[in-house]
């Protein structure tokens, strides 16, 4: 079995900004850019896993099936897509407690007005690995991470929740607000209790979970604007980075700041923002700045 690895650096923006991730495998004789780049970065976790399966998920454009930036993901939900086969996900780069709170590990499964489906393939039947994958290991030896119980619950949980919301969602166009929000709600709640526990009670959850639903709509929102071609894509992205950022400042409204530190991984009063200029204009060139 080969092994997954997941690296990240500083984005372009770096204070104040995510980090981008990537993937690579073990011996360093392929990597994934994951809308980025895919050399240069530092060693976050890693793990056991078919080479074979995580270069299919990838595809060969190297986005894992996250069709449009900003809108089904970033490149956190890329990699943790490619990083399936092992099990683990892009936990400790800087901004990935907020990215998993809006995309969810992989990904919102589709855009406005029927844009953008990103159903996640898990190309279950492709194992083995990669030949460039198997030599012995050439730089660093990376140790591969320790997964939880905890964690291999929440694995377990987001996982199924994707096999099973996907076909409907992406078959039922008449409700696909409304699936879509309570979608990513279920998602926010498994991050909660797999980051919080019971810590909150009801009351504090719930209101949780009311700023996830609101956050949810005012996205859909902007992103219709944007198929709509009623806006530019810096607007579109200034507006998804303010959204984020409204987000935070209301979850530390509810939360204290330990609880804030555990959900999002970020110090309290510490907002960041998801989008990597870079990336954009990657993304979106044939449309105006």
């Amino acid at each position: 079995m080969g092994t997954l690895v997941a690296m990240h650096y500083p984005t372009v923006l770096a204070l104040g900004a995510a980090d981008h991730t990537y993937v690579r495998c073990g011996t360093g004789g392929r990597a994934w850019s994951c809308w980025g780049g895919k050399t240069g970065g530092s060693f976050l976790r890693s793990g056991s896993g078919s080479t074979n399966q995580a270069d299919a998920i990838a595809e060969p454009n190297e986005r894992a099936g996250v069709t449009c930036y900003l809108v089904n993901g970033v490149c956190h939900q890329a990699a943790n897509r490619i990083l399936f086969p092992a099990g683990i996900f892009v936990s400790g780069a800087r901004g990935y407690g907020l990215s998993l709170a809006i995309f969810g590990p992989y990904g919102r499964p589709r855009g406005p007005l029927g844009t953008c489906n990103a159903p996640f393939n898990h190309h279950a039947g492709v194992t083995g690995d990669l030949p460039e994958c198997v030599a012995p290991p050439l730089g660093i030896t990376t140790t591969e991470s320790s997964r939880s119980p905890e964690e291999q619950t929440y694995f377990e949980r987001v996982s199924t929740a994707y096999r099973d919301v996907t076909p409907r969602m992406l078959q039922n166009e008449r409700r696909e607000g409304a699936d879509l929000v309570e979608f990513m709600v279920q998602l926010f709640d498994y991050q909660i209790d797999y980051n919080l526990g019971d810590r909150l009670g009801n009351q504090r959850s719930g209101q949780l979970r009311d700023i996830r639903a609101s956050a949810e709509r005012s996205r859909m929102e902007l992103e219709t604007e944007f198929a709509e071609r009623n806006m530019r894509v810096s607007e579109f992205v200034a507006g998804s980075d303010l959204q984020a950022i409204s987000f935070q400042k209301d979850a530390a409204r509810i939360l204290d700041p330990n609880e804030y530190e555990a959900l999002f991984d970020l110090k309290y009063g510490e907002f960041v923002a998801l989008a990597d200029p870079a990336i954009v204009a990657q993304a979106y060139p044939r449309l105006e700045l």
